[in-house]
C-alpha cells in the first residue's frame, strides 16, 4: 500500500455558527452534523485503512511478506529487518524518555505548579505521552481525550488523559481563516446480538451498525445508523469545561508519518536481506548438472541417500557432473545495504552508531556526538518539540479548567499562559560548556533568571532562581570592589573567566592535533 499522510476533514462553517444553534435549534444542528459525518465517511474509512496498515508495518507486517519469486519458488525467504521499530523506539525515548515538566513563566505560585506536576505524574502522563508520540510517528497523528477523573478522591488526580485509537477518531476543522476546530468524533463499530435462526437452523448474523460520539466544546451528541439512516439517539450531554476535550497531535501539516517517508528504503532493505538469504540457501542447495549422462528419478534418490554418483563416459562423449552455483557479490551487496541504511538515518534524523556507514570527526565527546548524528537529531527533535508542545498546551488548558472546578484540587489561580511545558531531552549534554557559560553570564551582571534559562542546564530555571535567592539573597552587581566573590573586582572576575576560556580552547586544540 502506498500512502502519503492522512486527509484532514474540513467543513464550511465556523465554530460560533454551530454553537449558536445549541440548545435552541437542535434540529438544524443535527442536520449540519449528519451532513458532515456522511460526507466525511469515505475520508475516515481511507484514513482508518491506512492507519491500520501503518500500525501493522511497525509490528513487522511489512510488504516483504508478499514477495514473489519466479524461479526456484521453493526457496523464497521473507526476512523483515524491522528498522521502523528501532527508529520509533529511539525517537520516543530520546524526546520523551524523561517526562514533560510544567515550569513557571511568570511570577505565579510555585506550589500550584508543583501540585500540577504531582497530578500529571499520578495520571501516568509520561507513558501516555510516549504512546501518543508513537501514534504521531507511525500513523501521522494521535488523539487525546481529557476529562474529569470519574474515580477522583482527594490525593488523586482530578483529571484523566486517555489516548484515543487513531483509526477510530477524527477532528473536523473549519475551512475559514485559522482552521479552528469545530468538533471531534469517535466512531465505534457496534452489533445487535440475536438468537434467531434461519430456515436451516443456523444462527442469524448479528446486525452491525456504527455509533458516532460527537464532541463539541460545550456538549456531546450521539448518533448511529442502527435503523439504516444516521440520526441522533440521545439527548445532548453538557460539558463543563468550555474547551475541546479531544485534541489532535501531529508533527507536520500533511500528517505524514515517519514510516511513509522512509517506507521505500525500509522495503528495499527487507528485499535485499531476503535475496541474500535466498542466495545462501540456493548455494547450499545447488542443482546437479549432468553432462552427456542420463539419470533416472530413482538414481537421483540414490544419489541423495548415498551422497555419491557413478556415471558412464566414453571417449567420444565425456560425461561430467557439476553443481550449478552462483553467488551474489557480498561486498557489493553490503555497500548497497549501507547506502540504504545511511540514507534512512539521515532522512529521518536518527543517529547512526557503529563503525560502518557512520561519519566521525574525532574522538572527543562532542566530535562523536556530531559525527554519529546526535547533534543533528537534537536539532530535528526541536521541530517535534514545537508541534507536540503546541497540542499539549491545549490539553493543559483542559486540565487546569478541571482542577479549578474541583473543590479540593489546590489549583485555583494558575493559567496556561503562566506555564511552559519543558521537554527534558538531555540537560547534562555539554555540561562543562554550559556551566562555564553560566559563570560568564553571571560575571557580566546578567540577571540570574535570564542566565539560568539561556544555558539550558535546568528543567525549571525559575525554580532554580528562587532557590538561589533563598540561599544567597538578591543578586548583587559584580561591578565595584565588593561583588560577593570574596572582594574580587569585576576586572579580576573577567580576567579569570578569560583564562578559563583560553584553557578550554587550548584543550580543544590539543585534542584536534591528537586526532
Amino acid at each position: 500500500m502506498e500512502s502519503y499522510g492522512r486527509t484532514v476533514i474540513v467543513a464550511g462553517y465556523d465554530e460560533a455558527q454551530l454553537l449558536a444553534l445549541y440548545p435552541n435549534d437542535l434540529e438544524k444542528l443535527d442536520n449540519i452534523v449528519i451532513s458532515i459525518l456522511q460526507k466525511s465517511k469515505g475520508i475516515h474509512e481511507t484514513n482508518k485503512e491506512e492507519t491500520q496498515y501503518l500500525k501493522g508495518y511497525l509490528y513487522g507486517v511489512q510488504d516483504i511478506k508478499k514477495k514473489i519469486k519466479h524461479t526456484r519458488e521453493e526457496i523464497n525467504n521473507k526476512t523483515t529487518e524491522n528498522w521502523v521499530w528501532a527508529f520509533t523506539e529511539f525517537k520516543k525515548t530520546y524526546l520523551l524518555g524523561k517526562p514533560i515538566q510544567y515550569v513557571q513563566l511568570n511570577n505565579v505560585s510555585g506550589s500550584e505548579i508543583s501540585k500540577l506536576n504531582e497530578y500529571v505524574r499520578y495520571d501516568g502522563k509520561k507513558a501516555k505521552d510516549m504512546l501518543l508520540y508513537e501514534d504521531a510517528l507511525v500513523c501521522g497523528r494521535g488523539f487525546r481525550y481529557t476529562n474529569k477523573n470519574k474515580r477522583y478522591e482527594k490525593g488523586k488526580s482530578p483529571f484523566e488523559n486517555i489516548n484515543c485509537n487513531p483509526e477510530d477518531t477524527e477532528v473536523v476543522y473549519s475551512n475559514r481563516l485559522g482552521n479552528e476546530q469545530l468538533f471531534a468524533y469517535i466512531v465505534t463499530d457496534m452489533q445487535i446480538p440475536t438468537s434467531k435462526t434461519d430456515d436451516r437452523g443456523q444462527l442469524v448474523e448479528p446486525q452491525l451498525y456504527q455509533e458516532y460520539q460527537v464532541y463539541f466544546r460545550d456538549f456531546v451528541l450521539t448518533y448511529n445508523d442502527k435503523g439504516g439512516t444516521l440520526k441522533r439517539v440521545k439527548e445532548p450531554e453538557p460539558l463543563l469545561w468550555g474547551e475541546h476535550i479531544i485534541t489532535e497531535y501531529y508533527l507536520n501539516k500533511k500528517r505524514i508519518s515517519m514510516v511513509e517517508i522512509g517506507k521505500p528504503l525500509f522495503d528495499d532493505i527487507n528485499y535485499l536481506e531476503s535475496l541474500d538469504k535466498d542466495d545462501m540457501e540456493q548455494f547450499v542447495n545447488a542443482i546437479l548438472v549432468f553432462t552427456n549422462a542420463t539419470v533416472s528419478e530413482e538414481d537421483l534418490d540414490d544419489i541423495k541417500n548415498l551422497g555419491a554418483v557413478c556415471i558412464n563416459s566414453t571417449e567420444q562423449k565425456k560425461a561430467s557432473v557439476d553443481l550449478l552455483q552462483g553467488r551474489l557479490n557480498a561486498t557489493d551487496t553490503q555497500t548497497y545495504y549501507m547506502r540504504l541504511l545511511t540514507a534512512l538515518h539521515q532522512i529521518l534524523g536518527v543517529p547512526m552508531a557503529g563503525e560502518n556507514g557512520s561519519v566521525t570527526y574525532g574522538d572527543t565527546g562532542q566530535a562523536k556526538l556530531t559525527g554519529q548524528g546526535f547533534t543533528s537529531s537534537g536539532i530535528r527533535a526541536e521541530g517535534d518539540v514545537t508541534m507536540f508542545g503546541v497540542a499539549d498546551m491545549k490539553t493543559l488548558e483542559v486540565m487546569l479548567k478541571i482542577c479549578k472546578q474541583t473543590a479540593d484540587s489546590e489549583i485555583k489561580t494558575l493559567e496556561a499562559f503562566d506555564i511552559d511545558n519543558k521537554f527534558q531531552r538531555d540537560m547534562s549534554e555539554n555540561l562543562l560548556v554550559k556551566t562555564q557559560g553560566l559563570m560568564n553570564l553571571l560575571a557580566c551582571d546578567i540577571p540570574r533568571s535570564t542566565a539560568n534559562s539561556v544555558v539550558n542546564l535546568f528543567g525549571d530555571p525559575n525554580a532554580i532562581t528562587q532557590e538561589q535567592e533563598k540561599l544567597f539573597g538578591p543578586q548583587q552587581s559584580q561591578q565595584g570592589n565588593k561583588s560577593g566573590n570574596n572582594g574580587q573586582n569585576s576586572a579580576s572576575i573577567k580576567d579569570e573567566a578569560n583564562t578559563q576560556n583560553n584553557d578550554i580552547v587550548r584543550i580543544e586544540q590539543t585534542n584536534l592535533q591528537n586526532e
